[in-house]
């Protein structure tokens, strides 16, 4: 299966639309209210459902048509080992748009990193295991919290700072977490792999127990609802918008 890039979708769309338009002569008032809203969601129902299939899989970064994000990734690791990381593995997913993933890890913490190419922009996921199957995430990005999520997957978002100060409010989090009694659980770097795309599918089954989850997709992207999580954990936690339970 060849990847599906973004541009691929923008064609598929623009097509279809044309298709529909001179074929049916469809009303303009109909096309713009029904059609149109229509499209959005039947491709929004195909692009995630394609993203998160059961067959997804990590595989190698193709040899060629990547150099280019190649190179701005491992720019990125050589800034990232001065604060303890080193990369131990990347790979390719075939998603939309399809992504490079470069997985670092901390030398001394169980803390990982990862660092994903989209083509278009770049984002990043400080990432921590607690053995009372709680996780903490924290990312660079409002897309990152756009869906609800498990009461047990944490995550706080911090956009327009430097990799470094987002560590180091991970770390600040961390210990918040520590103080309330969680502990680290580390993953085998064999594992890395298996573990990252269990929890991309549980993500996606997550999402789909909403009813009308394609339509809800659409309105949480266009009210950002990820800037609800763009808060530290303390502070999710003292304003009762976050609970910790079973620790």
């Amino acid at each position: 299966m060849k990847s599906m890039k973004n541009w691929m979708w923008s064609v598929l769309v623009f097509v279809l639309t044309l298709i529909i338009v001179i074929v049916f002569n469809v009303p303009f008032l109909i096309f713009l209210f029904v059609v149109i809203p229509l499209l959005i969601i039947a491709f929004t129902y195909g692009s995630f459902n394609y993203s998160f299939r059961r067959t997804l899989k990590p595989e190698s970064i193709p040899g060629k048509g990547y150099a280019t994000r190649i190179k701005d990734l491992d720019l990125d690791v050589k800034k990232l080992e001065s604060l303890g990381f080193q990369k131990r593995d990347d790979f390719y997913l075939r998603m939309i748009p399809d992504t490079i993933v470069y997985v670092l890890k901390h030398k001394e913490e169980s803390i990982y990193l990862c660092l994903y190419h989209l083509g278009a922009k770049k984002t990043c996921d400080f990432f921590t295991r607690y053995n009372n199957e709680y996780t903490l995430t924290t990312c660079n990005t409002v897309d990152g919290g756009m869906t609800p999520r498990p009461e047990k997957s944490l995550l706080q978002i911090i956009t327009n700072v430097s990799h470094k100060q987002i560590f180091e409010i991970h770390k600040k989090a961390h210990k918040f977490l520590f103080d309330k009694g969680f502990r680290q659980y580390d993953i085998a770097e064999q594992e890395f792999q298996q573990y990252f795309l269990k929890n991309i599918h549980d993500y996606a089954d997550y999402v789909r127990k909403y009813a009308f989850w394609p339509v809800l997709l659409i309105f949480w992207t266009i009210i950002r609802r990820g800037r609800v999580y763009c808060k530290e954990i303390e502070t999710q936690y003292k304003e009762g918008s976050l609970e910790l339970s079973g620790v």
